[in-house]
Formats: C-alpha cells, sequence, structure tokens
C-alpha cells in the first residue's frame, strides 16, 4: 500500500517523503509561495488605487497588411 502524502507549507502542497526531505524542494515551494504572496499583494494594490495598473503587452492592432 502507498503511503499517503503530507501536507506542506500550511497544507498548499501535498508531498511524499522524498521531497520532504529534500532540501531544494522545500526551497523551491518556499519560493513559489512567496512570489504567489507577492502577486497578490500587488493585485490588493491595484484595487485599491495605490499602484497603477501596467498593461504588460504591446498589442499591435491594425486592419492594414
Amino acid at each position: 500500500m502507498k503511503k499517503p502524502l503530507q501536507p506542506a507549507h500550511g497544507g498548499a502542497f501535498l508531498i511524499n517523503d522524498a521531497a520532504a526531505a529534500d532540501p531544494i524542494c522545500q526551497a523551491v515551494m518556499a519560493s513559489y509561495l512567496q512570489r504567489m504572496q507577492q502577486e497578490e499583494a500587488q493585485r490588493e494594490a491595484i484595487r485599491s488605487g495605490k499602484a497603477p495598473m501596467v498593461q504588460s503587452t504591446v498589442w499591435h492592432i491594425s486592419d492594414r497588411d
């Protein structure tokens, strides 16, 4: 019978024993959660008007070839 996965980082990830013991996996998960928190903070700043909404893509729309 397979061993069940265990929650890590507040339940954000379900990991096996190998990932739990691997410092690189732990660092990657922590880094990912940190990036998610930064993105959430930026979204909240935009919604509250503290930061400007910036379109990060340039659109070249034309009906001419």
